[in-house]
């Protein structure tokens, strides 16, 4: 992207760490929040035929609460996947590796998605019709007791996804990574989406038609194995604090905004 130079990977835990101290004592003890990092081309005019001025890249971060009123019931319930006829964009024109707020594809998938099904996640095919991510989530699918994902040639590699192979090879599950079919994904026993907030969540349905089992024993012991690994009931925790709404600040005793 050009935007140089930046803050060492140090500099950016410093300032993170700085920011959970700012803002923990908003959250009960048993809680979690999302912590997010950014970085835009700072102050400038990036007009598309003017030369403009160079700007210094602005560095940021920032807590928000989790929306768990969004998901916890999907741990039981599973969610579903509405396949948009929006493909994602081809790893020759922007690298999925980078995580950036290049996502107005992402967002017309999802309008996509919920005007089918306003439960659904959507689901993007690449230009050669081989199954991507969602518009937040990687996905797993689960066939004879083998895990499957895509590549990382068409998806961001995410974190999540990468914890969720760790654990597989830890409890002696297969994982393959290949490019996948709609074949593929119609014929899996089960299939989770795995991301930040929630870590993994079943995987119910695809364009209306039900997966096997939701959740199904792969999912339901990679989950486990998850909580086990950071010492919290992830499904016990989103369930607690399930009523909370969510997309508003949380205000403190004294009628401020947590920041």
């Amino acid at each position: 992207m050009g935007l140089q130079p930046l803050v060492t990977q140090e500099e950016m835990a410093e300032v993170i760490a700085q920011v959970i101290e700012a803002n923990i004592a908003s959250f009960p003890e048993d809680d979690d929040c999302w912590v997010c990092a950014q970085v835009t081309p700072g102050l400038g005019f990036p007009h598309p035929i003017m030369s403009g001025k160079q700007g210094k890249p602005t560095v940021m971060a920032y807590v928000s609460p989790l929306p768990y009123d969004e998901y916890a019931h999907c741990y039981t319930q599973g969610k579903a996947a509405i396949v948009s006829n929006t493909r994602n964009v081809p790893p020759g024109v922007v690298d999925p590796r980078g995580k950036t707020r290049f996502r107005l594809h992402y967002f017309m998938a999802k309008i996509e998605a919920r005007s089918a099904d306003p439960d659904a996640f959507a689901l993007l095919l690449d230009t050669d019709g081989y199954v991507t991510e969602g518009t937040g989530a990687n996905l797993f699918i689960a066939s004879d007791g083998v895990l499957y994902t895509a590549t990382t040639r068409n998806i961001l590699e995410g974190i999540s996804r990468r914890v969720v192979i760790e654990l597989a090879g830890k409890l002696g599950i297969p994982v393959v990574e290949r490019d996948l079919t709609m074949y593929d994904v119609y014929g899996a026993d089960e299939g989770f989406w795995t991301t930040s907030s929630y870590c993994m969540l079943p995987l119910s349905r695809v364009n209306q038609t039900p997966m096997k089992y939701v959740p199904g024993p792969l999912t339901q012991a990679l989950l486990q194995a998850w909580s086990d690994s950071v010492g919290v009931d992830i499904v016990a925790q989103a369930m607690k604090y399930a009523d909370r709404p969510s997309n508003v600040w949380r205000h403190e005793q004294d009628g401020g905004p947590a920041r």
